[in-house]
């Protein structure tokens, strides 16, 4: 395993933490690419989210992309492929690198073991997201993920690199499969349609069959119902179901927006819940563990050859840059341009191409984090940008802070328990809104640090975790340690 000590003296290009003040590495040891990898997470994630906080529903982006034409089709195209999945995914892979640093530290004299510890943030942080979801109404939150996938993949830690990216590589080759099979599905239903429709078009000849025999006053003792059974029924209505919630409805989310806006917490409270519950357990078993454990796996991997902590050459660094953001793109470009079509005519789509449009999503998003991590990291070993590395690490450093923040003033702008802006804003004033926190918060990370040395969150997560109070303001001339890293 590579050194974990970001002081220590490098032979190669200037590591981060020579970026960051020396007062910042006071309170606990840290690794500060990971900090501003985080901060730019956090920060850029925001313009995915808010298209659920603000009410930019699956509806209006199905609009869009049916539509296939002007601004707001290529902007949100443009902020689709760059950063849909992609942040979330980076999140995970610097979690992933962060559960190795955690559990690399050394048992402390009166505290419980490093593992105990670990499983204690654990639970910590699924009761944080827990509460994210129930009590600031953040139905996409991911702490409850992070939460239970650190725990299911605490056995794994002791994995060497190798191991660890080929987890990562077979999970992600399931995460695509799973995809499919979802795809199957709907193909399987599509042919049953077809069956039936075939079916109908025979009852039909036959009612006209019949109704000529009759008047020409032959029974026909072989004349079967004239209408489906309850079987076919149910097959036609299955696929028509699909191409319903397919298709854009100006009207489609009257209902949504009223509930939003409601002024009544406890009326927020019992509308929100059944997504929060389905997002939470539907979708963390049938997808979540994949999609998280493949990009944990690879922060996992990355951190054990050395890839945060200045062991590759700029030269590598940019190669793997280029190559994963372009890879990235040009299959989000593949990707969205699919969509489209599975929008415009499902049918067509099925009989034509085998693999979803979403197959190669997994493999996307992996690319993208990737190549955007190693891009920054070049930039930073190049010395270039100083004072932006700078911000995004503070963010970073406040990552669990900014998360909770961003819940809460998105819940009290949006809905209607505060300002009631829920689907009422375009899709480019959601941007516009997205830029305004982006800078709030990393102004408001800055001005932090220069008064206390965590974040109030963090403060209480690591008080939790050790049962006790810890220090919270800065003291001069008496540097704070604690066992407990600053890790999201």
């Amino acid at each position: 395993m590579t050194a974990l000590n970001p002081g220590m003296p490098d032979t190669g290009p200037q590591p981060v933490s020579n970026l960051i003040s020396s007062k910042q590495l006071l309170f606990s040891p840290r690794i500060q690419s990971l900090d501003v990898l985080r901060g730019i997470a956090v920060l850029f994630a925001l313009f995915i989210s808010v298209w659920a906080f603000g009410g930019f529903s699956q509806n209006d982006q199905n609009g869009l992309l049916i539509s296939s034409k002007g601004f707001a089709y290529r902007l949100f195209g443009a902020i689709d492929i760059l950063f849909d999945g992609k942040m979330r995914g980076l999140i995970a892979i610097v979690f992933g690198a962060g559960m190795l640093l955690f559990l690399s530290k050394d048992n402390k004299k009166d505290e419980p073991s490093t593992h105990d510890l670990f499983i204690r943030r654990q639970m910590w942080l699924i009761l944080f997201g827990i509460i994210n979801g129930l009590l600031f109404f953040w139905t996409q939150d991911v702490l409850f993920h992070l939460g239970i996938m650190g725990i299911l993949l605490f056995p794994f830690v002791r994995l060497s690199a190798r191991g660890l990216l080929i987890a990562a590589t077979v999970v992600t080759l399931i995460y695509s499969g799973k995809n499919f099979w979802s795809y199957a599905d709907d193909r399987k239903t599509y042919n049953k349609y077809v069956a039936v429709l075939a079916a109908e078009e025979k009852i039909k000849k036959d009612s006209v069959a019949k109704s000529k025999a009759i008047v020409a006053g032959i029974k026909d003792s072989t004349a079967k119902k004239d209408t489906l059974t309850k079987k076919q029924a149910g097959e036609k209505g299955a696929w028509e179901g699909i191409i319903a919630g397919m298709k854009y409805d100006s009207k489609k989310d009257d209902g949504e927006n009223k509930a939003m806006r409601a002024s009544s917490y406890s009326s927020l409270y019992n509308h929100v819940l059944p997504s929060l519950q389905a997002r939470e357990a539907q979708w963390t078993y049938q997808f979540g563990i994949w999609d998280f454990s493949s990009m944990i796996f690879l922060g996992m991997a990355l951190f054990k050859v050395g890839f945060f902590t200045n062991k590759f050459s700029r030269k590598n660094y940019l190669l793997i840059a280029v190559i994963g953001i372009t890879a990235g793109l040009l299959l989000g470009w593949y990707r969205l341009h699919n969509h489209q079509h599975t929008l415009q005519d499902y049918a067509k789509y099925i009989n034509g191409h085998y693999l979803p449009h979403h197959f190669f999503f997994p493999f996307e998003r992996a690319f993208a984090a990737l190549g955007y991590a190693s891009a920054v990291l070049f930039l930073i070993n190049a010395g270039v940008f100083k004072m932006l590395w700078r911000g995004f690490a503070n963010v970073g450093r406040l990552a669990l802070t900014n998360y909770l923040m961003q819940s809460i003033i998105c819940t009290l702008f949006f809905t209607g328990f505060g300002a009631g802006y829920f689907g009422r804003l375009s899709q480019g004033q959601l941007y516009l809104f997205a830029i305004e926190l982006f800078v709030l918060q990393v102004i408001f990370s800055s001005l932090w640090f220069r008064v206390y040395h965590t974040g109030p969150a963090e403060w209480l997560w690591r008080s939790l975790i050790l049962w006790k109070r810890l220090p919270f303001k800065k003291q001069k001339e008496q540097p704070l340690e604690t066992s407990i890293p600053t890790i999201f």
